[in-house]
């Protein structure tokens, strides 16, 4: 990869784009649900798709969900990906983070940070009140990077396993 990109500009997804995320995005899911314990494994890969299903039912043009690869500002290069959808909670607009992913290589180079820097401008843009999103709590890397950029808690659940 080359220097530290500055700045990240959204790619809109193609259908092939969006085939080759989902078949990604199914399992790191399920995986996700197994190892905070909320699903078993022989059942994790049925839930997962079923969420999905239900979430996107037009897929790729499910009405206010946007999917976008990661390009760094000024080159072709692709680092990740991006989804999020315009939610409205407690009377106010904002987008929901459902998924954002960093390629292997890019990581820890600060495009998650600039990722979420054009989100929030795109939002602000867009007259959206805030950004939120959900964060596995065995995911302590993603967690302090929001913790950075100034995403709260809202929710917490604890969880002490007795096994």
């Amino acid at each position: 990869m080359s220097a530290l990109p500055l700045t990240i500009r959204f790619v809109p997804f193609t259908a092939t784009d969006y085939r080759a995320w989902l078949t990604m995005a199914i399992p790191s899911y399920a995986v996700g649900h197994v190892e905070d314990g909320q699903w078993t494994l022989a059942e994790s890969l049925q839930k997962s798709a079923e969420a999905h299903a239900l979430l996107l039912p037009q897929g790729e043009a499910t009405p206010g969900h946007t999917f976008v690869k990661l390009r760094a500002e000024g080159t072709d290069e692709d680092l990740g990906h991006l989804w999020w959808a315009e939610v409205e909670t407690g009377g106010q607009a904002g987008a929901y983070v459902y998924g954002v992913e960093v390629e292997e290589p890019a990581r820890r180079r600060g495009v998650a940070r600039a990722a979420f820097t054009e989100l929030e401008r795109l939002a602000r843009e867009r007259g959206l009140g805030f950004v939120s999103l959900h964060v596995f709590g065995h995911n302590h890397g993603a967690r302090r990077l929001y913790e950075e950029l100034g995403f709260a808690p809202t929710n917490i659940t604890l969880r002490k396993n007795l096994r």
